[in-house]
C-alpha cells in the first residue's frame, strides 16, 4: 500500500501476473432476454455478476442489445480467492461480445470498456506480468517472468476485499497509535510481499500455515493471492508437485498451474 485516497480508495503498488487456471465462458445465440447460466450451485446469474456486467459494458459499448444471447460460465476459478476469477470473467464476457458483433478491438481499447467495473479489471485485457498503480488501474506491462510452476492452495473459507481492506485499516491504526511520525505511506512496505496477508492471517492463521508450508517446501516466493484466501508457491518447471496434493487439512483445495507470458496469455483469451 502507498495510501489512502480521500474518498477511502487505497493506492497500490501491485504485480499483477497471469496462470494457467482458467474459468470457461460460452456465448451463444438464444430466444428471450438476455441470461448467464453457471456450472456453480449458487453463483449469483443476475446482473450483479462480473461476467454479466462485463457483457453489458461492451453491448453499451457497441450500442448493441444483449437480448438474443445466453452466457455460460463454467467455473474453475475459486470465488472469494484474491485471484481475480470475477474480473477476468467481465474480461471474456466483453470480448465474446465484441467478437459476436464483429467488433475488432485492441487490448487498450478493451480496457476502456471494463475499466469501471473494478480496480483490476482493465488488467486482464492484457495479460502478462504488468505493475499496477494507483488504485490497481494504472497498468505498466513489464517483461515476462522467468517461467514457474504454480500451486495454488486455498483454505475451506473465502475472504470478502472490502473486509480484508478494513482489517488492514484497523491494523495500520493500530500502528500508528503506538508510533504516531510513521509515515502511513510505508507501514507494512515489504518487497515481494502482500500487505493484506499479516492483517488476514491474523483472523485467518490457515493463511499463515500455508503460506508456510510452501516456503519450506522449496517455493522461490510464496505469499498470500491479493484479498485473499488463496495463496500460491513459485517453484522449478522440473520440481515434482504431486508431493504437495495431500497432507492438506479438510476442503483445502489444491491446483497445480504455471505462469503465462503475455503472448500465451494471448493465445489463451483468442475467442473460438
Amino acid at each position: 500500500m502507498t495510501g489512502v485516497r480521500p474518498d477511502g480508495y487505497h493506492l497500490l503498488r501491485t504485480v499483477l501476473q497471469s496462470i494457467a487456471l482458467a474459468d470457461t465462458l460460452t456465448l451463444r445465440p438464444h430466444d428471450g432476454p438476455f441470461m448467464l447460466t453457471c456450472d456453480i450451485v449458487g453463483m449469483p446469474t443476475d446482473a450483479s455478476n462480473l461476467a454479466w456486467k462485463g457483457a453489458a459494458a461492451m453491448a453499451a459499448a457497441l450500442g448493441v442489445p444483449l437480448d438474443g444471447w445466453g452466457l455460460q460460465l463454467d467455473k474453475a476459478v475459486p470465488s472469494e480467492a484474491g485471484l481475480g476469477g470475477g474480473s477476468a470473467d467481465a474480461v471474456a464476457a466483453a470480448r465474446l461480445v465484441a467478437h459476436a458483433h464483429g467488433a475488432r478491438m485492441s487490448a487498450a481499447q478493451l480496457a476502456e470498456v471494463v475499466r469501471p467495473l473494478g480496480a483490476d479489471v482493465a488488467y486482464f485485457a492484457y495479460g502478462g506480468t504488468v505493475q499496477g498503480e494507483g488504485v490497481g488501474d494504472v497498468l505498466s506491462p513489464l517483461g515476462d517472468v522467468p517461467a514457474a510452476a504454480v500451486v495454488i492452495v486455498r483454505p475451506p473459507f473465502g475472504v470478502s476485499t472490502p473486509q480484508a481492506y478494513r482489517w488492514f485499516d484497523e491494523a495500520q491504526a493500530a500502528a500508528l497509535a503506538e508510533e504516531p511520525d510513521r509515515d502511513r505511506g510505508q507501514r507494512g512496505l515489504v518487497a515481494w510481499g502482500n500487505d493484506l496477508e499479516a492483517p488476514v492471517s491474523a483472523r485467518h492463521p490457515e493463511i499463515r500455515a500455508i503460506v508456510d508450508r510452501l516456503r519450506w517446501s522449496g517455493a522461490r516466493l510464496a505469499a498470500m493471492s491479493g484479498s485473499g484466501s488463496a495463496c500460491f508457491g513459485l517453484f522449478p518447471l522440473d520440481v515434482d508437485l504431486d508431493r504437495l496434493e495431500a497432507g492438506w487439512p479438510p476442503d483445502t483445495r489444491v491446483w497445480q498451474t504455471r505462469l503465462l507470458s503475455r503472448a500465451e496469455y494471448d493465445n489463451a483469451t483468442v475467442v473460438r
